[in-house]
Parts: C-alpha cells; sequence; structure tokens
C-alpha cells in the first residue's frame, strides 16, 4: 500500500519555523512587559503606602471616641467648615419629638426656645441636671442648658465647642485621615455598641497601632441594653480580648483613660466612692490620683505581651489643648518606632 506524504518544500517550512519562533518572541516579550508592569504597579503602591500609618480607635460605646476624632479633625485637618458647622445644627431634627419646633430655616420657634428656657430656669430642673451621673444624664445636657441663651438666639451657628458636645453614635466605621510632615495618619472609628464590633474585623488588616479608649467616669454606670453590666467592667473585658488577640501580636497598643474631669468631680464630689464599685481599691475616698492609677493598672494587667508594652495617656477628648498635647507624643512616639525600623536610630 503506497502511504502519501505531502512533503513541504525545506524554504517552506524553514520559513514557517521562523515564524511560529517569532510569535513565540512576541508572545514572551509581551508576557515580560505585562510582569514588568504589574511589578511596577505593586512597587509604586507599596511606596506609596510606606508612609501612611494606620490607627484603628476602639473602645466601648460612650467612651469618647467620636470626640477625638472631631479634636484631630481640629487640631491637624482645618478644623470644620461653616456649612459642616450648621449641619450639626440640623441634625437638632431628629432629637426633637416634633417638626413643629422647628422653622423652614432650622431655626428653633419661639414658644419651644422659651420652653427651655423656662425649663432652665426651674430650681427643681437644675438640682436634677447637677446630680445627673445618679441616672446616666448625658455628658453634654448641663453644657446645653448652660449655653441655652446664645443657641437659641437667632441666626446661631454651632461653634467648634459646640460640636464636640454633641453626641452622635457612630454606626459602621468612619476613616478620618490628615497628614504631619511626610507621614499620612488614617485613624479607623468603630462604632463601640456589641451590635457594631463585629465590624471590627474589617479593620484589622496592616493596622500599626490600635488606640482603645476608656471612660475613667463610667465605674459607676451600667449598660442601657443591660443594666447589670457594669461599664467599666464591658470595657476591661473588651481589652482583654484585644490584647489576646493574636492579630495584634505586632502592634502598638494605646490606652487613653478618658473623661478624666468628669471622673475627678466624681471622685471629690459625688460620693460616689471607688471602693463601692471596685473592691480591690484600697485609696483614699477623695484620691483621685490613686483611684485613677488603680483602674490604670486593671487594665495594664491585661496585657500578658512583654515585647509589646501598653502606652497610657490621661485625656479629657472635649479639651482640645489637652488632646493635642497627648497626641503629639503619640505621633513623636510614632516616628521613633519608624526610625527605628528604619535602623536610623
Amino acid at each position: 500500500m503506497l502511504c502519501c506524504v505531502n512533503i513541504l518544500p525545506v524554504p517552506l517550512q524553514m520559513c514557517m519555523g521562523m515564524c511560529v519562533h517569532q510569535d513565540i518572541r512576541e508572545e514572551a516579550k509581551k508576557a515580560k512587559l505585562q510582569s514588568s508592569k504589574i511589578e511596577q504597579d505593586l512597587f509604586e503602591q507599596a511606596r506609596s503606602e510606606i508612609n501612611v500609618f494606620k490607627i484603628l480607635i476602639l473602645g466601648a460605646a460612650e467612651s469618647g471616641k467620636s470626640t477625638l476624632i472631631k479634636q484631630i479633625k481640629i487640631i491637624h485637618s482645618h478644623g470644620f467648615s461653616k456649612q459642616e458647622l450648621i449641619s450639626f445644627k440640623i441634625h437638632a431634627r431628629s432629637i426633637l419629638s416634633s417638626s413643629q419646633c422647628m422653622g423652614d430655616d432650622q431655626e428653633l420657634l419661639p414658644f419651644v426656645a422659651h420652653a427651655f428656657c423656662a425649663l432652665w430656669a426651674d430650681l427643681g430642673v437644675r438640682a436634677a441636671a447637677s446630680r445627673g451621673y445618679e441616672f446616666e444624664l448625658n455628658d453634654s445636657a448641663l453644657y446645653f442648658f448652660e449655653n441655652m441663651s446664645r443657641i437659641i438666639a437667632p441666626n446661631y451657628v454651632p461653634t467648634e465647642r459646640d460640636v464636640l458636645r454633641v453626641r452622635v453614635r457612630t454606626c459602621g466605621i468612619i476613616e478620618t485621615q490628615f497628614q504631619v510632615n511626610d507621614v499620612i495618619f488614617r485613624l479607623y472609628d468603630v462604632g463601640g455598641q456589641r451590635s457594631e464590633r463585629r465590624k471590627w474585623l474589617r479593620c484589622f488588616d496592616c493596622i500599626q497601632a490600635v488606640l482603645f479608649v476608656v471612660a475613667l467616669s463610667s465605674y459607676d454606670m451600667s449598660l442601657p441594653q443591660e443594666p447589670t453590666v457594669n461599664r467599666l467592667q464591658e470595657s476591661l473585658e473588651l481589652f482583654t480580648s484585644l490584647c489576646s488577640n493574636a492579630l495584634f501580636n505586632s502592634t502598638s497598643v494605646i490606652l487613653f483613660l478618658n473623661k478624666t474631669d468628669l471622673f475627678q468631680k466624681k471622685i471629690l464630689h459625688s460620693g460616689r466612692h471607688l471602693r463601692l464599685y471596685i473592691s480591690s481599691f484600697k485609696g483614699a475616698d477623695a484620691d483621685v490620683d490613686s483611684a485613677a492609677h488603680h483602674i490604670t493598672a486593671m487594665f495594664s494587667a491585661c496585657n500578658s505581651r512583654a515585647d509589646q508594652p501598653v502606652f497610657h495617656h490621661y485625656t479629657t477628648a472635649t479639651d482640645t489643648a489637652n488632646v493635642r498635647v497627648v497626641f503629639q507624643m503619640i505621633i513623636d512616639q510614632i516616628f521613633r518606632q519608624n526610625l527605628a525600623a528604619a535602623q536610623l536610630l
């Protein structure tokens, strides 16, 4: 049997072979260029992130985290624009029980303003407000009552101090960015309510520091949703879980013991002595420093990482000067750590 074989002329075979090799070389060249582009993109992305420092701000509800974020905006991000200030005034609509309390221009109607003034003029209301810690009156209530005449005035625009006193519940995750020298700081504020904490895990990636905020003045307060749970104890348990989380093994932890002004007033004047709520405290009833240091020691004891000490600071989030000094100390510390990491010290 004859087998028919189609034999191409040698020159044609050589030509086809050269074409195939040329195609392979072109594909290899394209792949190399694409690989180089990907490497360059990754390098550029890494270089853009090298001077970015990410801080996660955690803490139980009403510890003062959001107020600290507002202070950072005032200190490092040119504060609030007039429109932003007015927006806090507009938020009052969600607080008032009836839209008839406000006119179309967002001003309180005269009869509502008069009612507020009459309430604050009542000695019984003032006496109750002065003992607000007994029924967990919002920290800022006295401030707004005392500034009522200014707030109800026509064309009122909130000041930055007013904004700092506004209690706004944080839901979800809020990012704040600012720059100091060549370093970009990104702060992530997460809601402190129990329902919000499951969202914290989303922020754990590439976080260089955790700023944990504790309200010192919460030692005699309970959770609204669980009246039998002490707020300070809740913060302590939360901080313990943070320190034992493997995700933070190489992360700096900074403790802000906040609301020192309210804490001092309670210790000195309320009769709600720390020993009545924390049995391990053996100091004098009116010794503010001893009481604060005892609570600090309770939190410091939660950290079992000998190579990662917890740095702590005493703060009053509504005091811009105080926050400015404390946060500058943190920034200086971060700069020193970065220099040490680069073996420049």
